[in-house]
């Protein structure tokens, strides 16, 4: 196998992809712990775990992750941060989304999180269920969570199998892939060891780095691989160039808002603390406007304007903090707007690189600015 080449993966055992690759990591004593899944309540509803042994690796569900991500505030880069310990002191096998990976990255440059001690599985798929609609959309068609067995998301729809019944949905109106992933512009999995691509149903595996290679070779009583010639890169852009065009319509109806009107908006904080909780890249032991909203020593316009001034620069846009959202604020709008004025000026764009620094900790690109006054 070959560093940067996709593969099609055939199966040797009851594992699926991800699952395999993460028990033979604990098996062959790469990590000391891996990220896992588990479904207490329904496959609509999974949570985070920590697994540290082989013989405990068994079904994660992973199709019902593709489909509704962690449940509430829960995130891959969350879960490691503040439950692995950032794999500061041990090393960690994991998997997420690209929104986690730029979470990560971020995190890394802050010391929060030790990507050295991460092998990383990047999966890239084509967004998570809106969590919204998803509430809605089970009561309208009558359907208990409970009885859910199996998803698998496509394009344009998605197929849930409820016991003996397979049930397809169109997307639309009452059930679809949330806004931000929708619009989201990066659905590449950057930085990660091992990328699994289920963009065309059968998965593509893409070795990106020796740590990621180191696993590959190991996995051969779990896995097969063959040379595959479909190009996801292809269909990665098309999905991103049409994400991109959908974010700048909403962001342009946006800047065209009075500034008194975006503001106002804000008014329906209820302060409920959910958007914090929920942020991949919120790192402070000690939160101020956490602190101030729990004394009730700050109005719900400063809450939000401080919020979004702390996190501006650091925001890698995974939309959480908006789904989340109870009273339904347009959070990630503000946020985007920030993002691609930070990108245009300074050409910096959270969680692409380790070796970027945002634009107000750049001690250099301060001094070059003020220079030009």
């Amino acid at each position: 196998m070959e560093i940067g080449k996709p593969y099609k993966v055939t199966l040797a055992g009851e594992l699926g992809v991800i699952e395999s690759l993460l028990k033979v990591m604990l098996e062959k004593n790469m990590v000391d712990m891996v990220l896992g899944t588990e479904a207490k309540k329904n496959l609509a509803n999974l949570k985070p775990t920590t697994i540290e042994k082989a013989n405990d690796v068994g079904e994660m569900h992973m199709d019902a992750y593709l489909a509704f991500d962690f449940a509430k505030t829960d995130s891959s880069a969350k879960y490691i941060h503040k439950k692995m310990n950032g794999a500061l002191t041990n090393k960690v096998g994991a998997f997420g989304r690209p929104c986690d990976l730029r979470a990560l990255v971020e995190l890394h440059k802050r010391r929060q999180v030790n990507l050295d001690n991460i092998i990383l599985i990047g999966i890239e798929e084509y967004g998570r269920l809106d969590p919204k609609l998803m509430r809605k959309f089970f009561k309208k068609e009558g359907i208990d969570a409970s009885n859910l067995t199996g998803v698998i998301m496509k394009q344009d729809k998605v197929i849930m199998e409820l016991g003996n019944e397979s049930r397809e949905f169109p997307f639309g109106k009452t059930i679809n892939i949330g806004r931000n992933c929708a619009n989201c512009t990066s659905k590449t999995a950057m930085k990660s060891d091992i990328t699994v691509n289920f963009l065309t149903g059968d998965p593509i595996l893409t070795v990106n780095s020796k740590k990621g290679l180191d696993v590959i070779e190991q996995a051969g009583d779990y896995l097969s691989f063959k040379a595959s010639s479909v190009d996801t890169s292809k269909l990665l852009q098309e999905i991103e160039s049409k994400g991109r065009q959908r974010q700048l319509e909403e962001i342009q109806a946006f800047r065209d808002l009075p500034t008194e009107q975006k503001i106002k908006a804000l008014g329906k904080c209820t302060m409920c603390g959910l958007c914090i909780r929920s942020c991949p890249v919120c790192f402070c032991v000690d939160c101020i406007i956490q602190k101030k909203r729990k004394e009730k020593a700050i109005d719900n316009f400063t809450y939000q304007l401080t919020r979004i001034s702390h996190i501006a620069d650091t925001c890698i846009q995974c939309g959480r903090c908006d789904s989340i959202c109870p009273v339904n604020l347009p959070l990630n709008i503000y946020f985007n707007d920030i993002a691609m004025k930070l990108e245009e000026k300074y050409g910096y764009v959270a969680g692409r690189s380790l070796d970027e620094n945002t634009p107000r900790s750049d001690v250099d690109g301060l001094k070059k600015r003020l220079n030009a006054r």
